[in-house]
């Protein structure tokens, strides 16, 4: 009872401070702090001879939908989303001001996933074309940031640093045993043999169909990496494959040698080097702009005609959804507002999630579908479009994918935790009194009878055949062929192309040259982009009355937030919250490095 009221106490005075940070900042802090940056109405300046600085090290997202308080008092916004990276180096291309681009490594190393360093190596693909420098500096290089700068006309390594090049590999965790040791029970419902997202809470490593497809997966991946940066470099394929296997990780003279990159330089070579391009003299350092001052400076113009692109990026979730999250709700009343506005022609829902609720998807769907009938919808897949998301994809007339998007994962399960043993071997009995024979099948102190397991592996059924019927429908294919390439499998989007899951090969900028052509645009249009921005004040309000202070935590407790902080995507919390809702998600974590 006393450890009762202590973190009734904490909970307590946490949420007055929360409340008065709140108000501090809104109401005085935050009010000074929007005054200043309007009172100093700073419009970024280009001069002639200029060079777009692309900081590699910068957080690269679909799109910006939150903002937080950290980004709003950082000196140092480093977050972009992929259309200001792409638009600015597409505009540069052809503005007569900027002489060069700078892809700085200086800071850090780039972390996106490739089929969003896809479309920004299309960008520069574009800005090389017209002629430009591209030059390239890395203190040390990971294969993402090498994706990028191979096709520099300048790469430039620090002599210190050091290139890793050793192929793709995916891990996950597993907690099969932990679970059981503790007394944790799990039963499993699922569809598909591939469908491989409850693995990590039943087994203690991949089964041989999770492996299998894992594999496949990543050699598509690195067969796509590995021809992308041996056509930059003039390399063979084969020379590529001869480092990852032999060598793994390249010092920066062994990484020359073997001509991956030009020149060994200290950034201030590269600072000299950029100056005699800019013509700029007696000064440390030389003309630049960077993408988010570029942008500023050359902004959209306003248009009746409007393009919408809609993003769908994060977990599926029921209800608003937390910032990160597809929220049903939230993103329903998002679709509708497309939907009503007249000046909008055509839209465009890029997705880039794993999944998550299968209710969450179907009513997202159904929006878009109803939206579909009044106004052109595209598809464009981000880094993930599986499960749930790929669920939701079937809206579109027309899908678009990268090469490395990973998709498919058509499949479905529930997940059922119950504490039956670690009650009862702590002296907790579980007594139930109930009117019908399933009445208390919702209860998680005590494992599923027979009968029950039937009837939640009838509704999983159920939504994979519903979920089947989706995909033959919006795909034109038959139920058989879409059951033999369906079992909860993920694909490539270069396999999933040959499959018929996509359309077309290609970004966000193929499907707006799409739909230009068929509204007849004739490039006379603005993009507009949903979900309505949500601010950092806003959801700290909604986190408030949950704020808990931690600090005694049983080693029980601490294993179950591991699980939980390490498989995000499947939302554990909320499964054990809500142990009826079906689940269709990607198989695992799929962290490829």
């Amino acid at each position: 009872m006393k450890q009762f009221f202590k973190q009734t106490f904490a909970s307590f005075v946490g949420s007055l401070a929360g409340i008065f940070l709140f108000f501090a900042l809104s109401g005085g802090g935050l009010l000074i702090f929007i005054l200043a940056l309007l009172l100093s109405n700073n419009t970024p300046k280009i001069d002639n001879q200029s060079v777009l600085v692309f900081n590699l090290n910068s957080q690269i997202n679909d799109y910006q939908s939150e903002t937080n308080l950290s980004s709003l008092l950082s000196s140092e916004n480093n977050s972009l989303t992929l259309r200001e990276v792409t638009t600015a180096i597409n505009k540069a291309a052809k503005d007569d001001r900027i002489s060069a681009l700078y892809l700085d490594g200086s800071r850090g190393n780039i972390t996106a996933g490739y089929a969003t360093l896809t479309e920004i190596k299309n960008a520069l693909e574009n800005f090389k074309a017209s002629g430009k420098q591209i030059i390239a500096y890395n203190i040390s290089q990971g294969e993402q940031d090498y994706f990028l700068t191979s096709i520099a006309d300048e790469i430039n390594l620090n002599p210190i640093g050091a290139l890793e090049m050793n192929g793709f590999a995916s891990s996950q965790l597993f907690f099969a045993s932990a679970l059981q040791k503790y007394g944790i029970g799990v039963q499993v419902i699922r569809v598909g043999k591939f469908k491989s997202a409850v693995e990590p809470f039943t087994l203690d490593n991949y089964s041989r169909e999770s492996e299998d497809q894992t594999f496949e997966l990543l050699a598509d991946l690195w067969d796509s990496y590995v021809e992308n940066v041996s056509k930059n470099r003039s390399l063979k394929t084969g020379e590529i494959n001869n480092i990852a296997d032999n060598k793994g990780i390249l010092q920066a003279k062994e990484a020359q040698n073997l001509k991956l990159v030009d020149k060994l330089s200290y950034q201030d070579e590269i600072i000299t080097e950029l100056q005699e391009i800019t013509n700029t003299k007696n000064e440390d350092s030389f003309r630049q702009v960077t993408i988010q001052n570029y942008l500023v400076a050359n902004p959209a113009e306003e248009n009746n005609n409007q393009i919408a692109i809609l993003y769908l990026e994060g977990s599926i979730v029921d209800g608003e959804g937390k910032i990160g999250e597809v929220g049903s709700q939230r993103f329903v009343t998002e679709i509708r507002k497309i939907r009503q506005d007249k000046n909008i022609k055509g839209v465009i829902a890029r997705i880039n999630s794993p999944g998550g609720s299968a209710v969450a998807s179907e009513l997202i769907l159904r929006e878009l579908q109803l939206m579909a009938k009044e106004k052109p919808l595209v598809i464009s897949m981000g880094d993930v479009t599986a499960s749930g998301g790929y669920w939701i994809a079937t809206a579109g007339e027309r899908i678009f994918a990268s090469n490395n998007t990973i998709t498919g994962s058509i499949g479905v399960f529930g997940l059922l935790f119950n504490v039956e043993k670690i009650a009862k071997d702590n002296g907790i009995h579980n007594g139930v009194i109930k009117t019908n024979k399933f009445a208390n099948i919702g209860n998680g102190f005590s494992a599923k009878n027979e009968a029950e397991l039937d009837i939640f592996q009838q509704n999983v059924e159920n939504i994979y055949e519903l979920f089947l019927e989706r995909v033959s429908k919006a795909r034109n294919l038959p139920i058989s062929k879409v059951a033999e390439i369906a079992q909860g499998r993920v694909w490539s989007g270069k396999s999933a192309l040959k499959i018929g899951l996509v359309d077309e090969i290609g970004g966000l900028d193929k499907s707006l040259e799409y739909l230009n052509e068929k509204l007849q645009l004739n490039n006379n249009y603005q993009i507009v982009s949903f979900p309505e921005q949500r601010t950092w004040e806003v959801e700290l309000l909604n986190r408030l009355s949950s704020s808990q202070i931690n600090n005694n935590l049983s080693d029980k407790e601490k294993l179950a937030t591991i699980i939980w902080d390490l498989n995000t995507e499947l939302n554990l919390k909320e499964i054990i919250q809500n142990p009826n809702q079906i689940y269709t998600i990607l198989p695992n974590k799929l962290n490829i490095k």
